[in-house]
């Protein structure tokens, strides 16, 4: 798959099959995650893997007022946190940028496109109960959870798509 079409079939796929999603598949994106770009090479993030119980205790913390139902059907749920050390932090407050967002951006994508690649679906959620997810797992000192991959083989096909025109999001200047 090419990545243009890698990028026009990802969506947020919100109903998962019940099928197991084997380590295997797993491994390859998170390979791909963790072979992205970082500002200084220092790879801020964690990759953590959950499925039965546990995955259904943190799907939990995904749910606050009614949202998200759907992760309790999702066979797998990754867990992304990251853990800046202090001269990234004092590098976000000298040029007011949060470098580990935008690195765990960058390779919470690769994971989700690959993902796509292998016929998986994906929706990555932010609206966590990071603290709560923090105890669950364990994390260490200085760690927090940022965000939540749900992983599986979709159930539905990709909703219709509305997206601005090029023109509304780009300006070319000389």
């Amino acid at each position: 798959m090419d990545v243009t079409k890698a990028c026009e079939s990802r969506f947020s796929c919100r109903k998962y099959k019940a099928d197991d999603v084997g380590n295997g598949l797993i491994e390859q994106c998170i390979e791909c995650a963790r072979i992205a770009p970082s500002a200084l090479n220092k790879q801020p993030w964690k990759f953590y893997v959950t499925r039965g119980e546990l995955k259904a205790r943190i799907a939990k913390e995904t749910q606050l007022f009614g949202a998200n139902g759907f992760t309790d059907e999702a066979p797998v749920l990754v867990v992304v946190t990251v853990r800046p050390k202090i001269a990234d932090k004092l590098a976000d407050k000298i040029k007011h940028q949060d470098f580990s967002s935008i690195d765990l951006g960058i390779a919470v994508q690769s994971f989700c496109l690959k993902a796509t690649e292998l016929g998986l679906g994906t929706c990555i959620i932010g609206w966590v109960q990071a603290k709560n997810v923090d105890k669950i797992l364990g994390t260490a000192i200085g760690e927090r959870t940022r965000l939540i991959i749900s992983v599986g083989y979709p159930a539905c096909e990709q909703p219709p798509r509305r997206r601005k025109a090029v023109e509304e999001i780009a300006t070319y200047l000389s």
